[in-house]
Parts: C-alpha cells; sequence; structure tokens
C-alpha cells in the first residue's frame, strides 16, 4: 500500500477522493474481522454479509471523522465505529425479547452481589446457582447479550430503589425513531467514542480483550500478566468512567 500517512495528509488537507477510497479498501480487514467475531453471537436470521455491510458503514464514518494528526491509532477509533454501527443495525431489529433484557438485569445483580461476597469474578455456574437456575441458560443468554454490551451503557436508567428502567420504554414513542431521536443517538455514539479513546491504556487494552476480543478475564490476566482480580477491578474502573461520561459527569 502507498504510505498511509501520505494518503491520510492527502485525504483529510487536499480532500483527495481517491485516496479516501485507498484508506477504506485497505481497512476493510477491520470490518471482516469484527464482522466475523460477532456472527458468532446474532441470531441465525442475520447474515454475515449483513454485518459486513453495517461495518462498512461504520469505517466510512470513521475516515470521515478520523483525526489524523492525533496520537491515536486508526485501527482502535475504527473499531469502535465499526462495531457500533453494527450494534446500532442489530438493535434497531429489536431482536432481544424483553425476557432476555430481564435476564440480562438479574446477572447484572447477581454478579456484581457475588464478586462483592468472593473478591473475584463469579463463575457462570456461580451465577447460575444464584439465580436458581441451570450454568447452560446463564451461558447462553449471555452469549446473546455480548454484542449489545459496549454501547448499552445508558440504556437502563437507575431508579430510585436500585432497580432498573429501560431508558427505550420511557423515551421512545413508536416503532422508528424521529430525526430529534436519530441526533441524540448520534450523539451518544460520539460521546462514548471520545471516552473510551480518552481512557488509560491499560483500561482500552481490558476493554478491548474483553468486548470485541471475548476473552474472559482470567484469560485476560494471562495476557497483561496481572492477576484476575486485578483485571476485574481495571474493568470495573474503566466501566464507571464511561458511565460518568455517559452522564455527563
Amino acid at each position: 500500500m502507498r504510505d498511509e500517512k501520505e494518503l491520510w495528509g492527502r485525504w483529510k488537507e487536499k480532500g483527495d477522493d481517491e485516496a479516501r477510497e485507498a484508506l477504506i479498501v485497505h481497512h476493510m480487514q477491520i470490518v471482516r474481522y469484527i464482522a466475523g467475531r460477532m456472527a458468532i453471537h446474532v441470531p441465525s436470521s442475520i447474515d454475515i454479509d449483513d454485518l459486513i455491510g453495517w461495518g462498512v458503514l461504520g469505517l466510512i464514518d470513521a475516515v470521515e471523522k478520523y483525526d489524523h494528526t492525533q496520537d491515536i491509532k486508526f485501527s482502535t477509533y475504527a473499531s469502535i465505529r465499526v462495531r457500533g454501527a453494527i450494534l446500532d443495525q442489530i438493535r434497531s431489529l429489536d431482536w432481544a425479547p424483553r425476557s432476555l433484557r430481564v435476564m440480562a438485569r438479574k446477572m447484572a445483580s447477581a454478579r456484581e452481589r457475588l464478586r462483592h461476597e468472593q473478591g473475584a469474578e463469579p463463575s457462570a455456574a456461580a451465577i447460575a446457582q444464584a439465580l436458581e437456575t441451570t450454568e447452560h441458560h446463564v451461558e447462553d443468554a449471555m452469549a446473546q447479550l455480548q454484542t449489545a454490551q459496549i454501547l448499552s451503557l445508558d440504556d437502563y436508567l437507575p431508579s430510585e430503589d436500585a432497580s432498573e428502567t429501560r431508558k427505550i420504554d420511557i423515551t421512545r414513542d413508536g416503532r422508528f425513531p424521529g430525526p430529534e431521536e436519530q441526533a441524540i443517538e448520534k450523539e451518544r455514539q460520539d460521546r462514548i467514542v471520545k471516552a473510551i479513546l480518552e481512557l488509560p491504556e491499560q483500561q482500552q487494552k481490558v476493554l478491548n480483550l474483553y468486548y470485541y476480543e471475548q476473552l474472559t478475564l482470567k484469560e485476560i490476566g494471562l495476557v497483561l500478566e496481572v492477576s484476575e482480580s486485578r483485571v476485574c477491578q481495571v474493568h470495573s474502573s474503566a466501566m464507571k468512567a464511561l458511565r460518568k461520561a455517559m452522564q455527563g459527569g
């Protein structure tokens, strides 16, 4: 490939469409990789070609908005945009039934309680026992929910009694979002992308390995050469920072 730095300069500084196309084609591998990983966890009715098509829209958006003068790798920035674009389309299909979302809230509550009691990340078996269900049921729910986790930080609003209410239940009117809702959603995406890129390097790595590479906390600990409990701490800190950013804190 021609010098990528030169291509960015031609596109961003001179508006060279040929350079823009070359950048998109060169980075298509990001789309194929992410689509391939996500295809494992989406409903069978969604074809991988659909995921790739949606991901390309995210890649184009990334090329349009990337600031090549900043010290941020394009692959990191583009991965977030591509994954976000795919998740937006999956979410718009409303494939996750309410029962699955209820199960997600129960698992999150059980996981947090067990973390506090055990001082470590609980296993699926432990969560299943706490919920009086089967390990298979918990693992199946985790698999279905995995693709929606990273960009769904503010889909739930905590109420005064610490229970959770879906934001979509109190803000959405009708099956399709209007222009105002689309603008709000776009602003939310921009904020979370910015927030992720501003996290410390270790927190970015943990989020990338957990949500993109789909490693377990134990496996991440081996990669980063730290304990599983340390990975859990870093993950929790990262999520708190992102939630704070999404709440405008």
